[in-house]
């Protein structure tokens, strides 16, 4: 019975091995396919990294291109300033400030990850340290050729423009780490070079002072405020002038007797900060200004007629002749008419009859505006002296018959009315 059940036995052992065998051909089988699986997924997963930081790349390029590029308007301040006048000057300042902040604004939209969150960190710091750094050497500059280089403000702006220096230094510094901080699968060898500071010693205390110094001593960044009236005319037209000497040839000119003050003021300006300024006048006085306008006044000794009106309007054409902007300008006109003063015929100035004011506002330098003023009443058959005037800060409430204080103009010129 024994040896008969051994025999039975053996049928099974032998299925029972065939069973584990397969099993674990079938496991092995199994992870052979899912470690390609896997592989696979990693592999992928590698290479959408790999397209996102290339696109991160291809992305910054414009911008980097474009703040290195800005470089170079802080070289012209830098090196420049002896070719330039103070109105290019200030204007490749705000160029420079405004570029920076639009640059930093620029990457903040770029809508693409950077591959790591330390590298997007890297070069949002340098573009910001650009920034920071272009605020200052703007308030710098303003400090210098300000109103008062002294001491106080000698040491202002020798602060910020060392300040500004290791802002440009760090900046560059930190462009350079966010290149190395790029994966090599990046692209980031097509990353331009990027340096705004070729020499940091420049940026250093002494040479910043020296600098600075020479800045405030040029005479070509020195504020000049200069108001004047291009071009003076009245409605109803003249219809003839008399009195202008027989040998005139030339075409009509301006004002009879003009009164230019010639202001200079030095101001300092910084970016979001408000602008302070001290002024010293001195007074010129100019003869005509030659124009081809038909309706222009003519000079001195001369007397323009108009013809039968009760009203007369005075038209200005106002020119900031200066480098800096000029606010809060007004202009008025008023008409005196003249009386004779005793048995020879002389005559002179009576009290002011009507007078008129209006306000203008803001000019840059190099800018004229046309001012219509309202009308002023006049009698036919009346002669009279026509003031007008310009000049900045509180609207004249009454006639303005002498040389408005501080920038400004005032013109003189005698009319008549005819009878009608």
């Amino acid at each position: 019975m024994t040896a008969a059940w051994r025999r039975g036995s053996l049928p099974t052992a032998r299925r029972s091995n065939k069973r584990i065998v397969i099993l674990v051909v079938a496991v092995a089988v199994l992870g052979v396919i899912v470690g390609e699986v896997a592989a696979d997924v990693v592999g992928s997963g590698h290479a959408a990294g790999r397209v996102a930081a290339q696109s991160y790349v291809a992305e910054v390029i414009p911008v980097v291109d474009e703040s290195t590029s800005l470089a170079g308007t802080l070289h012209l301040v830098r090196n420049g300033t002896a070719l330039v006048d103070r109105t290019h000057l200030e204007r490749a300042l705000a160029d420079l400030v405004t570029g920076t902040s639009d640059n930093k604004a620029q990457l903040q939209s770029l809508g693409v990850p950077a591959p790591t969150a330390r590298s997007g960190r890297l070069l949002e710091s340098a573009l910001e340290a650009r920034e920071r750094g272009a605020r200052d050497i703007a308030g710098a500059v303003a400090l210098a050729i300000g109103p008062t280089f002294g001491t106080r403000a000698r040491s202002g702006a020798d602060a910020l423009l060392v300040a500004a220096g290791r802002q440009l230094i760090a900046g560059d510094k930190d462009y350079v780490s966010f290149v190395r901080s790029l994966p090599l699968s990046s692209g980031r060898s097509r990353l331009p070079a990027s340096r705004w500071i070729l020499a940091p010693a420049s940026w250093t205390a002494s040479p910043a002072a020296t600098w600075l110094a020479r800045l405030s001593a040029m005479p070509n960044l020195q504020v000049h405020e200069d108001l004047v009236i291009v071009a003076l005319t009245v409605e109803p037209p003249v219809v003839r002038i008399t009195g202008l000497p027989t040998t005139t040839t030339s075409p009509p000119t301006t004002t009879s007797s003009t009164t230019t003050t010639s202001t200079t003021t030095t101001s300092t300006t910084r970016p979001g900060a408000t602008t302070s300024s001290t002024t010293t006048s001195s007074t010129t006085t100019s003869s005509t200004t030659t124009t081809t306008t038909t309706m222009q006044l003519p000079p001195s000794g001369s007397t323009s007629v108009l013809p039968p009106t009760q009203s007369v309007s005075v038209v200005l054409v106002v020119r900031d002749s200066g480098n800096v902007p000029i606010s809060d300008i007004w202009a008025s006109a008023s008409v005196v008419p003249e009386i004779e003063t005793g048995s020879s015929g002389k005559v002179g100035p009576a009290a002011v009859e009507h007078s008129t004011a209006m306000r203008i506002g803001r000019l840059t330098p190099g800018t004229s505006v046309v001012v219509t003023l309202p009308s002023l009443k006049v009698r036919s058959g009346r002669q009279y002296t026509l003031w007008a005037a310009i000049g900045t800060g509180k609207l004249p409430q009454g006639p303005v018959t002498q040389q408005p204080a501080g920038v400004g103009q005032l013109d003189e010129v005698r009319i008549k009315v005819a009878s009608g």
